[in-house]
């Protein structure tokens, strides 16, 4: 593949002759949008003169300014969470459910600041992925029911499935050793059930 001109990227596309590449065609692209924006302006600046001049309103039709154009990464705020565990067995485990886990403790923190909520199940979590009298199927069980009952602990508490979080609260707590039963017992007032 030809390089860019500009940073040596591979090109993709050709320019007046100039092989560029996805980001700087990128750039080239906004800095064409805004010249034209700024000549859009322009003429506006002077058919609104030209209508102050003559007494007229709406000489013409003025021109829509576009945008320019940015992608869009992200919005709002960030929180990120990682869970830790160490002295386990990582490659068996579902690093799925572990990923929906971290995404159900950063609907806690935003949607309901609830952070020792979100505190506790995410040491609750780790202690799980870290209890080695557990197996890892009975490890990666339970922090699935864990994501589940975390992603209805985020919703509104008129839109819980209050049944449902009561079942997987039975679940996980029949499901943990003794070692585990204090904290889960704090998790389960936190939740109210």
């Amino acid at each position: 593949m030809t390089p860019c001109s500009q940073c040596g990227k591979p090109a993709v596309v050709e320019v007046n002759g100039n092989p560029i590449c996805v980001d700087c065609y990128l750039k080239f692209q906004q800095a064409l949008q805004i010249r034209d924006n700024m000549l859009k302006e322009q003429e506006n600046f002077l058919l609104d003169q030209m209508d102050s001049a003559i007494g007229m309103d709406s000489f013409g039709p003025r021109h829509k300014i576009q945008p320019p154009v940015t992608p869009v990464i992200h919005q709002g705020p960030m929180n990120f969470h990682s869970l830790n565990f160490d002295r386990s067995v990582v490659g068996a485990i579902n690093t799925g459910n572990v990923k929906k886990m971290e995404v159900a403790l950063n609907d806690i923190h935003v949607n309901n600041g609830n952070t020792e909520l979100e505190k506790a199940l995410k040491e609750f979590t780790e202690a799980v992925l870290s209890e080695k009298s557990l197996a890892v199927e009975e490890r990666d069980d339970i922090v699935e029911q864990l994501s589940v009952l975390a992603t209805q602990a985020a919703r509104p508490k008129e839109s819980r499935l209050t049944s449902v979080m009561r079942a997987l609260v039975t679940s996980i707590g029949a499901s943990i050793p003794s070692a585990l039963i204090e904290h889960w017992d704090k998790i389960k007032i936190m939740l109210g059930l």
